[in-house]
């Protein structure tokens, strides 16, 4: 179940110009968390496909476009008996026939979870820039909060530093040339990407203002 967070009057709102057209919203209420905050819980998240032009001077682009990449893996460091025991209960709770069930079926998801993080980890020491586009890449979550692991803490940081609450996923980098002029146009680099509830609105800010040569456009 996702927690997405329900903004305050004193909280910078998304863009106008973000848009949710053409996904699928699930039915929830506000609920308060452990800070006091009220979120707003759901059946899940709404998936959107972004795509983000970045253009301006040759040597500030591919400065950005270096910077930017990065190995896509963030390392939550799981306690991987606290994932069985959620996965275990969980079966309990959903109605498992016996108990031996709900333990087997908990060691079998836990193992398949370890084999993949494991998996991207070893992806991630072999090819640091494999993801062209990595929002942590660009703007590292604090080694304090992935202590904590991935969990309500993480989902604030994440949505306060970048505009979402999981890192986007699916990236896809293409270099492309503005049709202005007849000299074949200037470079732009392109990114797609499928990111959960909302752009990564705030990312897109912290941009602007890390290269004000650029121009940063999502559509």
């Amino acid at each position: 179940m996702i927690a997405r967070p329900i903004l305050p009057q004193t909280t910078a709102h998304p863009p106008s110009g973000s848009s949710r057209a053409g996904t699928l919203t699930g039915v929830g209420i506000a609920k308060p968390t452990a800070a006091g905050n009220a979120v707003w819980h759901d059946i899940g998240p709404d998936f959107i496909f972004n795509r983000l032009e970045v253009s301006g001077p040759d040597e500030c682009l591919y400065d950005f476009i270096g910077a930017a990449s990065g190995p896509g893996f963030v390392d939550w460091r799981p306690e991987w008996y606290s994932v069985y025991e959620q996965i275990y209960f969980g079966a309990v709770r959903g109605g498992a026939p016996t108990r031996e069930a709900a333990e087997h079926l908990a060691r079998t998801l836990r193992d398949i979870l370890w084999r993949r993080h494991e998996e991207e980890r070893v992806r991630a020491e072999l090819d640091s820039h494999r993801v062209p586009l990595d929002l942590n890449a660009l703007f590292p979550i604090p080694r304090r909060v992935l202590r904590k692991g991935f969990g309500e803490a993480a989902q604030e940081w994440m949505w306060g530093n970048w505009g979402v609450r999981w890192p986007i996923r699916r990236v896809t980098f293409a270099i492309e040339r503005e049709q202005r002029d007849t000299s074949g146009g200037k470079p732009v680099a392109l990114f797609r990407f499928l990111s959960e509830d909302w752009p990564p609105w705030v990312a897109v800010l912290r941009m602007r203002e890390r290269w004000p040569e650029l121009r940063f456009e999502m559509r």
